[in-house]
C-alpha cells in the first residue's frame, strides 16, 4: 500500500455467532470465508453494549476504563441519580467530573488524533453511545452521530447536511431496517466520498432490539439478521467501486449475544421483604444504590461490610441468583467467602459499585435450537432476549477481517477479543499503545505475519457459598485474559 490504510468497523449489535448462517447472511459468511474469521473470540464482561463499545474504543477492560455497566451509579457524577453512559449529557457531565478522563484509558479517537488521523462514528442506536466511544469527537471536530437523541450529534452543520440529504431519521422500530439503511447511505453516499475518515464505525442496532422484544427465537429475527447481511453487502459492492479496496480494511463483529429471558424478578420488591432498601441513590435513605437487571451492581452505603455481607447473604441464598462478586480479595475469592473477586472478572476499576451479581441462567433451548436463558430483571418481554452476564452464548462473538493487510481464506481458532481491534489498528497505523491496553495485537491475522500469537491457557476458577459451587472458565494469550464462560451449579 503506498499510503496509510483506511480502516471500517461494521458491529452488529447482538449477533449471535451461530445465528449467522449462510442462509440468513450470505455476504458477512462470503466476508468471513475469504478474509480472517476468528471462531474463538469474545466480549468483555459484563456483556452489554456500554461497556464493549469501551471495551472496543479503548482496547481495554472495564477494570481499566471504567466503564462497568450499561447503566450505574457513580455518585461522583450524580449523587442523586443512575449515570447512563448513553446519553450525551451523562457523558458531558462525567467528562466534567474526570477531567476529560471518563474513559480512563485513551479511546483510540484520542491516540489517532495526535497523528493526525480522523476518525467517524455512526450509530442507528444512540447518540450517546456514539460519543461514549469517542468522548472529544465535539471538541476535535470528528464525525460523531447517533440516531436516537441525534439533535446532540457533531459537528451539527455535518449533521444536518447528513440527515438532509439522506433524511429524516426514521422512527426506531423493530426490526430496524429503515434506518439502517439510511445509516449506510450516510456513510456510503456522503461521508467516505466528502470526508474520509482514516478510522469508521459503523454500528448496527440490529438485531439487538428485535432481540430484546420478540425474543431469540422469534419469527421477526430473520428478517432483522437479513437487513444488516444486506446493508453489509452494500458495502462490500462499495468497496468493490470506490477506489479504495487497496486500503480499506474491514473488521466486522458483533459486541455481545443474547439469551432468553424466561421470568422476570423485581429485585428491589424482594429485598424490601428481607429488609434491605435498594435504591437508585442513597439520597431517599437507601442502604443500597444502583441497577438491578438481569446483572446488577449495587453500591454499600458507607462501604460498610455488614451491610455488604448481609447483601450476599441474601443474595446467595435467592433461587434466581447465581454468580456474585465482591472487591479487595486475593483475585479470586472476593472480600466476603464464596464470592468471587471483581479482579476475576476484570472489573477491578475503583468506580465499580461493591457487590455485583448474575441472575441464575441455563442452558434451555428455544426456537431453532437457539441455548441459553435466564431469570431476568427488566422492561422486556418474557420470552425476549437479553444479555449483560457470563453464559457462553452472551460472551461468544462474531469476528472477521478483510483487506490487504489481512490474509486471505484463513480461519483462525486462536482466542481474540473486542479488546484486541483497537491494539491491531494502532500497530498498523504505527502507533504506540496507550499504557492500560488489555488486547493484543492479532498478529496471527495480518499478512506479513507468520507467527502465531503465545499458546493459549484455559483455567477455571471455583468458589462455593451455601451449597452453591460458582466458576468460572478463562483463557490467557500472553498478558491478555478472555472470559470464556461462569456458571453456577
Amino acid at each position: 500500500m503506498s499510503k496509510h490504510p483506511l480502516f471500517l468497523i461494521v458491529v452488529f449489535d447482538a449477533l449471535r455467532p451461530d445465528m449467522a448462517t449462510p442462509e440468513l447472511m450470505p455476504n458477512l459468511n462470503r466476508f468471513m470465508a475469504e478474509g480472517v474469521n476468528f471462531k474463538n473470540a469474545r466480549a468483555v464482561f459484563p456483556t452489554s453494549t456500554r461497556t464493549n463499545a469501551a471495551a472496543l474504543a479503548t482496547g481495554s477492560t472495564p477494570r481499566r476504563n471504567g466503564i462497568i455497566q450499561n447503566k450505574y451509579f457513580d455518585p461522583n457524577v450524580f449523587p442523586d441519580r443512575i449515570f447512563k453512559p448513553f446519553k450525551t449529557p451523562d457523558i458531558e457531565a462525567a467528562m466534567a467530573v474526570y477531567d476529560g478522563k471518563l474513559l480512563s484509558t485513551p479511546p483510540l479517537g484520542d491516540t489517532v488524533a495526535g497523528a493526525g488521523y480522523s476518525m467517524a462514528t455512526v450509530l442507528s442506536g444512540s447518540c450517546g453511545t456514539a460519543r461514549l466511544m469517542d468522548p472529544n469527537a465535539r471538541e476535535r471536530g470528528r464525525i460523531n452521530l447517533g440516531f436516537i437523541d441525534w439533535e446532540d450529534s457533531c459537528p451539527s452543520d455535518v449533521v444536518r447536511k447528513l440527515v438532509e440529504t439522506h433524511g429524516p431519521i426514521p422512527e426506531s422500530v423493530r426490526p430496524n431496517i429503515e434506518a439502517i439503511r439510511v445509516q449506510t447511505d450516510m456513510v456510503i453516499g456522503s461521508i467516505y466520498p466528502e470526508h474520509q475518515p482514516d478510522i469508521t464505525v459503523l454500528w448496527f442496532s440490529e438485531p439487538d432490539q428485535t432481540h430484546h422484544y420478540h425474543g431469540v427465537g422469534s419469527d421477526k429475527m430473520a428478517p432483522a439478521i437479513r437487513c444488516v447481511d444486506n446493508q453489509f453487502g452494500r458495502i462490500l459492492e462499495w468497496r468493490r467501486l470506490s477506489g479504495l479496496e487497496d486500503r480499506l480494511q474491514i473488521i466486522a463483529l458483533s459486541d455481545h449475544g443474547h439469551i432468553t429471558a424466561r421470568e422476570r424478578i423485581d429485585v428491589n420488591a424482594e429485598a424490601a421483604k428481607a429488609g434491605l432498601v435498594i435504591g437508585e441513590h442513597f439520597a431517599d435513605g437507601a442502604d443500597y444504590a444502583g441497577y438491578t437487571s438481569y446483572s446488577g451492581s449495587l453500591r454499600v452505603r458507607d462501604r460498610d461490610p455488614k451491610r455488604m455481607a448481609a447483601l450476599v447473604d441474601w443474595l446467595s441464598h435467592q433461587p434466581w441468583c447465581g454468580m456474585i462478586f465482591t472487591p479487595g480479595g486475593n483475585g479470586i475469592e472476593g472480600c466476603i467467602p464464596g464470592t468471587l473477586d471483581h479482579a476475576s472478572v476484570l472489573m477491578d476499576h475503583p468506580r465499580t459499585p461493591e457487590v455485583f451479581y448474575i441472575m441464575r441462567n441455563d442452558d434451555a433451548v428455544f426456537g431453532d435450537g437457539i441455548v441459553g436463558s435466564t431469570f431476568y430483571n427488566g422492561p422486556y418481554p418474557a420470552g425476549g432476549g437479553t444479555h449483560g452476564g457470563l453464559h457462553e452464548k452472551e460472551l461468544q462473538i462474531v469476528m472477521a477481517a478483510q483487506g490487504t493487510m489481512f490474509k486471505a481464506g484463513q480461519e483462525s481458532c486462536h482466542p481474540a477479543g473486542i479488546i484486541d481491534i483497537t491494539p491491531t489498528i494502532l500497530h498498523a497505523l504505527r502507533l504506540e499503545q496507550p499504557k492500560g491496553s488489555d488486547g493484543r495485537v492479532l498478529t496471527e491475522a495480518l499478512a506479513d505475519y507468520d507467527e502465531g500469537p503465545p499458546a493459549a491457557e484455559t483455567e477455571v476458577h471455583t468458589v462455593e457459598r451455601n451449597g452453591a459451587v460458582q466458576h468460572l472458565k478463562f483463557t490467557r494469550v500472553g498478558s491478555t485474559t478472555y472470559l470464556d464462560a461462569g456458571w453456577v451449579e
